[in-house]
């Protein structure tokens, strides 16, 4: 990446990113900042180059938003630890609780996405979603099974992602 375009981005949309960094990890500010700072690092010793300031800041978020959701993933996996050595049983019983509520709302909320993803998207474009999104395939290969352009492919899945985003926002609302 462009130094002076990565530097540029990162003033420009500092304040956007860090909001991002929020949402996604339910972060404080200073862990929303290491969030940055990691992003940062990484985009500036990257080896891709985006050839416009709106390539820069989606691939800013996309950078954030993914050491976001790793941070998250670390999270879930590392184990809890009782700092109450009187009733470390009470902590556990606790814990396994919350973790057991946070799956069940996880898990309606993927069955409700899913709903809507089902009801809402055409075969082509719900199909384009499930490759890059479930089956983490390469914007290149969907474009190829399609018989796309990869900027075709990627209009598709933003399309096909904002139009849920927004469905959901409504219903939400509701």
């Amino acid at each position: 990446m462009n130094n002076q375009l990565l530097t540029l981005v990162f003033s420009k949309a500092r304040n956007r990113l860090l909001a991002v960094a929020r949402r996604f990890s339910a972060a404080d500010d200073d862990a929303a900042n290491d969030v940055l700072q990691e992003a940062f690092i990484r985009l500036w010793s990257s080896k891709s180059t985006p050839k416009s300031e709106a390539e820069a800041i989606a691939l800013s978020t996309t950078t954030v938003k993914n050491l976001c959701i790793d941070s998250l993933r670390r999270q879930a996996s590392a184990p809890t630890v009782s700092i109450d050595d009187a009733s470390p049983q009470v902590a556990d019983i606790d814990d396994d609780a919350d973790s057991k509520a946070q799956a069940a709302d996880r898990a309606d909320l993927y069955i409700e996405v899913q709903t809507l993803i089902e009801a809402n998207l055409s075969d082509r474009d719900r199909q384009i979603l499930y490759l890059r999104d479930r089956d983490g395939w390469e914007m290149a290969d969907i474009a190829e099974r399609f018989n796309l352009s990869e900027a075709n492919a990627r209009l598709i899945l933003s399309r096909a992602r904002r139009t849920i985003r927004e469905i959901y926002i409504r219903r939400s609302k509701s």
